[in-house]
């Protein structure tokens, strides 16, 4: 899948708002089958969703967030997405309230079966997800990435759903995909009068470990992007302690009175590599 750092919702049950979507900026857009689609709207959205997924490639790419396995709407949408096969094209499948290892390998067999190509993204919304998190992210090459669902887990845990209230569940969540090499994307910011509260919403999660932020609203898109772009200051540090490192010849350098070692200079590499994908022009 596509580096990502921004993922935008858009209701499956409003096609006529898929082009606005798509040229919003950000790196993911995701037609959503399950909380913004009402029960008798769910059959005509599902095709909708299906037809925006046909046409996944390249850049913003495409998603459907399905509604959750355990519901009868789940188990049609993953029909539906199997007789699909390889017509869902590049495109990412988004499982809400994912609890279980299994539900990731289920998926896998399913989509394995009819020739999908489909990446997974598995929502965690719940005190069970949490506990299951490295194992799931860990479940199938397929995962590309593990969603903290604040939400629907802050009302479980009886908390605000912002930095302190969570803070246990980011921390968790961090090691989990990390400890699987897979992306970590930020619950969305609520506050859709205040377009800048995304921005500085993701720059936290940044810092935190996460790589990427999801959006209601495309005014959310160029903020949340900018978060996760490494800027000119922080390049050009990456490249100083790299060429410093180079220098040193496999050693330890020092550089600004600071010690550069092995775990440093590939910190600086993330950076590097974040930036290249962004598209910023940084040396190789």
């Amino acid at each position: 899948m596509l580096p990502l750092r921004s993922l935008l919702f858009v209701p499956a049950s409003r096609p006529d708002r898929f082009a606005k979507a798509l040229a919003a900026g950000a790196d993911l857009v995701c037609a959503d089958l399950e909380d913004a689609v009402a029960p008798a709207d769910k059959p005509a959205a599902r095709d909708a969703a299906l037809a925006f997924l046909r046409e996944a490639a390249g850049r913003p790419g495409r998603a459907v967030r399905i509604n959750g396995l355990r519901s009868p709407e789940g188990i049609a949408d993953l029909a539906a997405l199997a007789a699909l096969g390889p017509g869902a094209g590049a495109g990412a499948l988004l499982l809400p309230k994912a609890e279980h290892a299994e539900e990731i390998a289920i998926l896998d067999s399913v989509l394995t079966a009819a020739g999908s190509a489909l990446a997974l993204i598995p929502l965690i919304e719940s005190a069970r997800g949490i506990r299951n998190a490295a194992r799931i992210a860990a479940a199938s090459p397929r995962v590309a990435a593990l969603f903290l669902g604040g939400v629907d887990l802050a009302a479980e845990l009886g908390v605000a759903p912002d930095a302190t209230g969570l803070a246990a569940a980011r921390g968790l969540l961090v090691l989990a995909a990390r400890g699987a090499g897979v992306g970590l994307i930020d619950v969305p910011s609520l506050d859709l009068r205040d377009p800048d509260s995304a921005g500085r919403e993701a720059l936290a999660a940044r810092r935190l470990g996460f790589t990427a932020k999801a959006v209601l609203h495309p005014a959310q898109v160029a903020a949340v992007n900018a978060a996760f772009t490494p800027t000119e200051a922080e390049v050009a540090e990456a490249l100083r302690y790299e060429r410093a490192f180079a220098e040193a010849k496999g050693g330890v350098a020092t550089l600004d009175g600071k010690l550069v070692e092995k775990p440093v200079v590939a910190r600086m590499r993330q950076v590097l590599a974040a930036a290249r994908a962004a598209g910023l022009p940084v040396p190789d």
